[in-house]
């Protein structure tokens, strides 16, 4: 993919990306049962653990890293995460009811993700290390990571 066909406020857009991965999430858990919500940073502002909705993806964004400076254009790194959030309490003290419900998930999102071309992104997605999984209280979280590059180009 690339930022051909987008204006430099586009493809300068840090943020850009985002709904084009919240689609491509949304495809792959289409018809999955029970229903999978895809939550960005924004959809969970203020939500209490207790009250999320599950399961879910959240697609956060993570930041990004000067890969190359080329003048008055900068090569970077955005990082996304979308992380599988499941609740499960049947084995609550073990959490591996939970974490059974979480891993065909994280495969499905992980799949729909990885090498995919996203409007505004110079390559393919690619993944990489994500954070540690956690579990409290019944709530399973696992993260993926992917790296998508994009070009920033000084406004005229």
């Amino acid at each position: 993919m690339s930022t051909q066909g987008q204006t430099v406020a586009e493809a300068n857009n840090w943020l850009g990306l985002e709904l084009h991965l919240v689609e491509l999430v949304q495809q792959a858990v289409q018809g999955m049962k029970p229903a999978v919500h895809v939550l960005t940073s924004a959809d969970l502002a203020d939500v209490k653990e207790g009250a999320q909705k599950t399961p879910a993806v959240h697609l956060i964004y993570g930041g990004y890293r000067v890969v190359e400076d080329l003048g008055t254009a900068w090569k970077l790194a955005h990082k996304w995460y979308a992380v599988a959030a499941v609740r499960n309490v049947a084995t609550q003290r073990s959490g591996q009811a939970a974490r059974q419900t979480a891993g065909p998930l994280v495969s499905t999102v992980v799949g729909a993700l990885i090498g995919a071309n996203v409007l505004g992104a110079t390559r393919p997605l690619t993944l990489v290390s994500p954070p540690p999984a956690t579990y409290r209280a019944g709530h399973q979280y696992i993260p993926s990571a992917f790296e998508a590059e994009t070009i920033f180009r000084k406004p005229q």
